[in-house]
């Protein structure tokens, strides 16, 4: 039994080494190729869908429901929130299999990203990725314009690519077979009542909080949005 566990236990580790690399490879500050990111950025996504789908079939085929071990990473924010922070978080919230909660210790802001060691690695990195495109895509769009609007510009960025995220589940979710969906949801569930665990404990006082909508500029939000459909940061059977 012992050495079935420590068998997982390296396969894990395996995966998540192919996963951190593939990640590397995605990052766009070390010299990646767009083309380059995309094509590493989807290679770990399959991973990761895959390395999910393969530990639901175990504990399916072993009849139990094991605990999904469940961490956390810190993210450092500035001091004064950008608008585009907050719907960035709220994307990872949505849409990465984790959890996210904002701290503020000694004046500084981080936050805390909760789930498994591969969501949170695919979640840290698309953090990045999105801060990256959110200011270079604004930066881009208000020289071509007498009157832009950031907040309204970043609020259709964010409705753009959440849409093309769940799009891609659509097509994600047509192209496996049942089996594997259900398997899928299974891994997604375990590791939702860890990160529901792991918050009661670690964090007894957290209280949610909704952010405020405002009027949005049209011009500006429906560019956002369009530019935001464009761009690929999707998690398939998420």
């Amino acid at each position: 039994m012992n050495e079935t566990h420590d068998n997982q236990r390296g396969d894990n580790g395996a995966v998540l080494d192919k996963i951190q690399k593939l990640l590397r490879l995605a990052d766009r500050s070390r010299g990646a190729t767009e083309h380059e990111a995309k094509v590493a950025l989807a290679k770990a996504e399959e991973l990761m869908t895959r390395h999910k789908i393969d530990l639901a079939s175990l504990r399916m085929n072993a009849g139990e429901h094991a605990d999904i071990p469940v961490g956390k990473e810190k993210v450092e924010l500035p001091k004064t929130l950008n608008p585009a922070d907050l719907l960035i978080l709220s994307l990872l919230q949505s849409h990465f299999n984790v959890r996210v909660v904002i701290m503020t210790v000694l004046g500084q802001k981080h936050a805390d990203l909760i789930g498994s060691s591969e969501d949170i690695a695919f979640a840290s990195y698309a953090f990045g990725f999105l801060r990256q495109t959110f200011f270079q895509c604004w930066n881009e769009f208000k020289k071509l314009h007498e009157k832009p609007d950031r907040k309204s510009y970043y609020r259709g960025l964010y409705d753009g690519i959440k849409e093309a995220i769940e799009s891609g589940k659509r097509q994600a979710e047509a192209s496996v077979s049942e089996q594997e969906r259900q398997c899928y949801q299974i891994a997604l569930a375990d590791t939702k009542t860890a990160i529901t665990r792991y918050i009661a404990e670690h964090y007894p006082k957290l209280r949610n909080t909704r952010a405020r909508r405002s009027s949005v500029n049209s011009e500006s939000y429906h560019a956002g949005k369009a530019r935001g459909a464009s761009i690929r940061v999707n998690r398939p059977l998420e």
